[in-house]
């Protein structure tokens, strides 16, 4: 994906989406923790207490690292939005036709066993295997796994901008379709006025949320 530049007319500010460097990821841990932050369904595999706020949200510090390291060291695909050197926002694209983080090398599944333990571990594990599964009938997918706007600029067209972007992966992959799943409804409205449809509906550790599919804009 090459680097693109428009202009904002909400903001009259210069926009560019490019992948990151490993010198941004801290930064990009940072927009997707605040993001995730009261995300049920990680809640719930982290094993959330209320009376210990602390513990979860170093929990899900390091498994947010962990999975951008992943995607660094596998050379997947994080993308990013930035106004000059400022990141706004973040995804992470998983390729299409690789496998998805079901199949993660050994030293994530250690590192998240011994930080989150076994049980968080093998329900991320188990949600990653019943998206591949779900998504069988859409081959050479792409599949968007993390996906974060900062809270200071969201509704502003920087989310949809990232997803425009994220099409452009789509196309340099040679894929056919890019897929995400929600759990939380008021994101939908983006993703479906970006030609993303509801195909499945599926539930981990009480929490449900859709599967959505985009098929690849051949032109334009």
């Amino acid at each position: 994906m090459s680097d693109v530049t428009i202009e904002q007319s909400e903001t009259s500010e210069q926009l560019k989406a490019s992948y990151l460097t490993a010198e941004d990821c801290k930064i990009a841990a940072s927009v997707l923790y605040q993001a995730y932050h009261d995300d049920e369904l990680f809640k719930q595999i982290l094993a959330y207490d209320s009376s210990k706020p602390a513990v979860y949200e170093k929990k899900l510090r390091l498994l947010i690292r962990e999975e951008l390291a992943s995607f660094w060291q596998n050379h997947q695909h994080l993308i990013g939005v930035f106004s000059d050197d400022n990141l706004l926002a973040v995804s992470c694209v998983q390729k299409a036709n690789d496998a998805l983080a079901a199949d993660r090398v050994w030293h994530w599944r250690l590192k998240l066993m011994l930080n989150t333990g076994m049980l968080s571990t093998n329900q991320l594990i188990e949600k990653e295997k019943a998206i591949h599964q779900a998504l069988a009938s859409f081959p050479n997918c792409c599949f968007i796994s993390l996906f974060a706007v900062d809270p200071h600029v969201q509704h502003q067209g920087i989310g949809r901008y990232l997803l425009r972007a994220i099409d452009d992966v789509v196309k340099s992959d040679d894929a056919n379709y890019s897929a995400v799943f929600i759990t939380r409804d008021r994101y939908s409205a983006l993703f479906i006025s970006e030609g993303y449809h509801a195909e499945q509906e599926l539930t981990f550790t009480k929490v449900s949320g859709k599967l959505f599919v985009k098929e690849k804009v051949v032109n334009g």
